[in-house]
């Protein structure tokens, strides 16, 4: 009796989900429309949450940073880029405050691990980007200036014939740049500005700018990048002879974070009696707070020697 009673009930179930398929089918809906609709929906949304941001300065200089230092990064990942993050940052946060029961000490330690940290990681790309293309900047400039004049003073044309003369982070820059100088005048002006920004100094921003006027207002610029090619070189010959080392003063900032591996060692070994250095270090509040600021700090030298390893060009 309970058998039968059991095969009933599994032959409603089924016939249950039959006709909430049948309904589904009936009613025409699909899912791979529905899931394609929810995509679109959520793009709009980030693409929505993207422009409102952008109209904050800081955010705007987060998305050059981004733009900068990241090759296949484009504007409409902007929105995804800081939602994940913050969720990431209230995560960590989360976990912190019920390991060590301290808020403001996990607060600043989440603001170093899932901001400060990667921020200067991708401010060390950016620079080292930044060195490349300075050093380019004349040569790019010349080659500008000749497409330009063989292309009857046509700025879009003589920027996709320099791209194809270039390599490395130039050819990724300007590509970046061409490809937004079809769109909108709003987007041209926001394309010139993270094109300054990854160049640095006012000459950067001056080529920037020539390009923008060349592209959005039809200007004819020949003579404002003969004075812009005249300016770099002159400048280039007297940084030459002022340039300074500081590659020597850069190995100290690499020393700290080694030497928190041979300390925790030392103290293992020989300092603190009967192996209990990683007991203190990991497992109790004091010493696991000791370690998380000697790692921060360590991982500042490191920042700040890769910073300071190559004298700025311009």
């Amino acid at each position: 009796m309970a058998n039968f009673e059991s095969i009933i009930n599994l032959a409603l179930y089924f016939i249950g989900i039959g006709i909430v398929v049948w309904i589904w089918f009936s009613l025409g809906l699909n899912v791979s429309k529905m899931k394609e609709r929810f995509r679109l929906n959520r793009q709009i949304k980030l693409e929505n949450y993207t422009t409102r941001w952008l109209h904050y300065e800081w955010m705007k200089q987060y998305h050059f940073l981004l733009a900068s230092s990241i090759k296949k990064y484009e504007m409409e990942h902007f929105a995804k880029v800081v939602t994940t993050q913050f969720f990431v940052f209230i995560i960590t946060l989360i976990i912190l405050c019920v390991s060590l029961t301290d808020i403001v000490f996990s607060l600043g330690f989440a603001l170093v691990c899932i901001y400060i940290g990667p921020i200067s990681f991708l401010y060390i790309i950016h620079k080292n980007k930044q060195s490349y293309l300075q050093n380019e900047l004349v040569e790019s400039s010349v080659i500008l200036l000749q497409e330009y004049e063989k292309n009857h003073k046509h700025m879009l044309f003589a920027l996709k014939e320099l791209v194809d003369h270039l390599d490395g982070p130039s050819k990724i820059a300007y590509a970046k740049l061409l490809s937004r100088m079809h769109g909108e005048y709003s987007v041209k002006e926001l394309a010139a500005e993270s094109f300054a920004f990854q160049i640095g100094h006012f000459r950067g921003k001056n080529l920037a700018t020539i390009i923008f006027r060349a592209c959005a207002e039809g200007v004819n610029v020949t003579t404002l990048l003969e004075d812009l090619i005249t300016d770099i070189t002159e400048f280039n010959k007297r940084i030459r002879e002022a340039e300074t080392e500081s590659r020597e003063t850069a190995l100290i900032g690499y020393a700290p974070l080694p030497l928190l591996v041979i300390l925790f060692f030392v103290n293992e070994r020989w300092l603190i009696p009967g192996g209990n250095a990683a007991y203190y270090q990991f497992q109790t509040e004091d010493g696991l707070k000791s370690f998380l600021i000697a790692v921060v700090f360590g991982l500042i030298g490191l920042v700040l020697a890769l910073v300071v390893k190559k004298p700025k060009k311009m």
